[in-house]
């Protein structure tokens, strides 16, 4: 039997990708608002089983459709979203819509502006249908918080989508929409799309400007582009990308197209040693073969690196504290005990350990930055471990004990959060379980449009993932 995700039981436009569904409306197969209610239907019908969805917006959405129908004539090439439904996730405010990310503490707020991210992604005609769930402020590598139920993976609800995004890659894997938007610090983009199924983009550091709370983990946060195919990143990252003078720390560098040529492309099966499932390091393996028939230079190797998991596991917790430390004295009961002890460590490190960090990323960066002086790509499995059961990450990956926490899980990602570097997730290939893996590929900083037209080549020669709906896992 082929496994497929959780999905409406019924074929829905929202499924689709969204260059094909633009495609669609600029021809007048469909209409905008054919396309945006018939998304409202699946999450109105898939949603409770999933609980991707923290806030949808049905009228707002549908008075959207009707402005954005009326534009469908003029044929500019701005809107090159237009009418394409969009879950953004609730650690970015869209204006006028509850704005929780995930704590009690921020209940019942209205978000009064857009962020950019978002500003821009409606700029070109995206119509936002709804926030997705995150864990309390993005702090975890599940989505779970105290508002409501944990959000579930669409290929198995007994396993989680993984964090912080989750909300956001159930939403996409379910066919609730065709885009969505993703926060990124320590691989909240790209683990999400790995255990659902999905494509993700962590670009260069502030590609995508930042804005409101630009100094909110600055050193490392972005966001990004989460979809069901590299084009469709492709259409979003161009919409929102640019510098912005609301965000001190955005990129001012230009973004340089990609022209076809050789690709000198690395990979191994680990980083600093760390355990990786068997299934997981065949997906990388399998990655870098399909580089390998593209006509690319392939060969094995990987950077000399320490684990950077405890790195910016312990230089998050400093930033969330200088982010958010007030709260333990204002609102430390309405907290998740998880959000706790990550403010509480950031208020009791030891300086010195804080300058060992720092010390330990600037070695990460050094390494990272003198192995990709003669590489375009690194390839390594997207995740050490497909997705697990609920608020049940491993204790053992491939026969060795690891702490359950996310370093252990997804040891890999944070390495671009670190550094800056781009990194994108690609699914490849189904577990013994049904559940979906994939490969996490790194470039240069600035290479975005190399990065994800090397993928979507790579996608084409793997074929289609398995992503059409299956009515018989509704039940």
């Amino acid at each position: 039997m082929q496994h497929k995700p959780l999905t409406s039981s019924v074929s829905r436009l929202s499924g689709l990708p969204a260059h094909q569904l633009r495609k669609m409306i600029r021809d007048r197969d469909i209409s905008i608002l054919e396309l945006v209610e018939d998304s409202l239907a699946a999450i109105e019908e898939t949603d409770p089983k999933l609980n991707a969805f923290v806030t949808v917006c049905p009228e707002r959405a549908m008075g959207e459709a009707i402005r954005a129908q009326s534009r469908v004539h003029e044929n500019d090439p701005s809107l090159s979203l237009l009418g394409l439904p969009l879950a953004v996730k609730d650690a970015e405010p869209v204006a006028g819509m509850p704005m929780g990310c995930g704590s009690l503490v921020h209940a019942g707020q209205i978000a009064r502006v857009d962020s950019i991210h978002v500003a821009r992604l409606r700029a070109a005609g995206a119509i936002v249908v709804g926030k997705t769930n995150t864990p309390e402020f993005t702090l975890l590598g599940e989505t779970r918080n105290r508002l409501g139920p944990d959000t579930c993976n669409p290929w198995d609800r007994s396993r989680t989508p993984g964090g912080s995004s989750g909300g956001s890659a159930a939403a996409l894997a379910a066919g609730m929409v065709p885009l969505a938007t993703g926060s990124d610090t320590a691989g909240s983009i790209t683990v999400p799309s790995a255990f659902c199924g999905l494509v993700g983009l962590k670009p260069s550091h502030r590609r995508i400007p930042v804005w409101p709370n630009s100094d909110d983990w600055h050193p490392f946060a972005d966001v990004g582009p989460m979809a069901r195919c590299i084009p469709d990143l492709i259409l979003m990252l161009a919409a929102a990308s640019g510098p912005d003078a609301r965000d001190p720390f955005a990129s001012q560098d230009l973004m340089p197209p990609y022209v076809p040529r050789c690709l000198r492309v690395a990979f191994g099966t680990t980083l600093a040693g760390k355990p990786v499932d068997p299934t997981c390091s065949a997906a990388g393996e399998a990655l870098a073969m399909l580089f390998a028939q593209a006509g690319h230079d392939v060969f094995s190797g990987i950077p000399d690196l320490v684990d950077p998991g405890p790195v910016l596991d312990l230089l998050g917790a400093e930033q969330e504290y200088r982010a958010r430390g007030n709260l333990l004295a204002t609102n430390a009961g309405l907290l998740m005990p998880e959000t706790r002890r990550i403010l509480e460590q950031g208020r009791d490190s030891d300086p010195r350990e804080i300058l060992a960090a720092r010390e330990a990323q600037r070695a990460i960066v050094a390494a990272f930055d003198d192995f990709m002086v003669n590489v375009d790509l690194l390839v390594v499995p997207a995740t050490a471990c497909p997705a697990f059961p609920l608020r049940c990450p491993p204790s053992s990956i491939n026969g060795r004990a690891v702490v359950p926490d996310w370093p252990s899980y997804a040891p890999f990602n944070m390495l671009a959060n670190l550094t800056g570097c781009p990194v994108a997730t690609l699914p490849m290939h189904l577990a013994p379980g049904g559940l979906p893996v994939g490969a996490l590929v790194f470039a240069k900083f600035g290479c975005d449009a190399l990065l994800l037209s090397a993928l979507a080549e790579a996608a084409i020669l793997r074929g289609e993932f398995p992503i059409a709906p299956d009515s018989n896992l509704l039940n």
